[in-house]
């Protein structure tokens, strides 16, 4: 990025606050701090006696997050931020807020996804234009088999198996054909090798439009390698689990495969509580009702302003206060 910092801007931001709603005085946790534009948003609202709890396990995206609350001015006392993945959250919640409301949180948020900078940063590996090391981890530390080792070393049953399971890509038995027949002549190293054979897989007449072709391929990889549906699954209960009666969740996802288990696990909790009997009891209230009855959406104005925005799925609840 010839050392310019690429500014990321917070999707959904108004909405988010919003739904959130956050308080004075409120604790609130951002499991997905990024470049922490929705932290600031909530900080301002939460003010110097709330407290902000931040999740990033990418070193460089916390830095700059640090970097952006010092610059805009708030206390150290008014925010914690965790160098961790928020797959064990049930383990570090009741830690991290010994001291503070009670152990419980007043709002949670998941904005699900790299951000901007990650993707467009060459040494991730992340871009079908990159010439540097197929990685995609977004925690240089994390343990696990990289994308470049997931292409050039497993079987094509597997690798179809993650395009269609992890991005419903149509051609993936195609696309995981052509990527063994490719290797065959050398190992797959870089991102823009990967793209130009899945390009090669699918016919040119059934490219999505204003969208690269290998767009799923390389999404289903990042997925895979660090683990993205696997913490998700873990983290949506942990996250309600940890909410004070009258907290509110709101996860953002960016496409299907994220949307649809969110809205499963929503489903899942503000649905009626049933008796041993064949029929709910009335008189067992859902842990939660949906603060989002419909999916929300960026507007026209924001989808212009930043484009990444359009595919945006934001959903919440609350937890039930009796």
């Amino acid at each position: 990025m010839n050392g310019q910092q690429v500014v990321h801007e917070p999707v959904l931001l108004q909405e988010v606050l919003k739904i959130l709603a956050p308080a004075f005085g409120e604790v609130f946790a951002d499991l997905t701090l990024g470049h922490a534009g929705h932290a600031v948003g909530i900080l301002d609202k939460i003010g110097v006696d709330g407290h902000l709890i931040g999740w990033e396990k990418d070193p460089k995206m916390l830095t700059a997050a640090r970097q952006r609350l010092e610059a805009a001015g708030f206390p150290l006392s008014s925010y914690t931020l965790i160098p961790s993945d928020h797959i064990d959250l049930s383990v570090a919640i009741p830690t991290v807020l010994a001291d503070l409301n009670d152990g419980l949180l007043d709002g949670c948020l998941l904005d699900l996804g790299p951000s901007t900078p990650q993707i467009l940063d060459p040494s991730r590996g992340l871009s079908w234009n990159s010439d540097i090391a197929l990685d995609m981890k977004l925690n240089p530390e994390q343990v696990g088999p990289s994308a470049e080792k997931m292409v050039n070393e497993w079987s094509e049953n597997d690798l179809a198996g993650i395009f269609y399971v992890n991005a419903d890509e149509r051609w993936s038995r195609r696309i995981a054909r052509k990527i063994i027949e490719a290797r065959l002549d050398g190992r797959i190293r870089t991102g823009k090798q990967l793209g130009e054979i899945v390009a090669g897989a699918i016919p040119r007449r059934h490219w999505p439009p204003n969208t690269h072709p290998a767009t799923r391929v390389f999404m289903s990889l990042r997925i895979e390698v660090n683990r993205e549906y696997e913490t998700l699954e873990r983290v949506l209960p942990d996250a309600f689990e940890a909410l004070r009666p009258g907290g509110r969740l709101a996860v953002i996802s960016f496409h299907s495969g994220e949307d649809r288990r969110v809205k499963q696990f929503m489903k899942k909790i503000t649905a009626p509580l049933r008796s041993p009997g064949p029929f709910p009891d009335p008189d067992v209230p859902p842990p939660a009702r949906l603060l989002t009855r419909k999916v929300v959406r960026p507007g026209p104005v924001e989808v212009e302003r930043n484009p990444r925005s359009r595919s945006a799925r934001l959903r919440a609840v609350v937890k039930f206060s009796g």
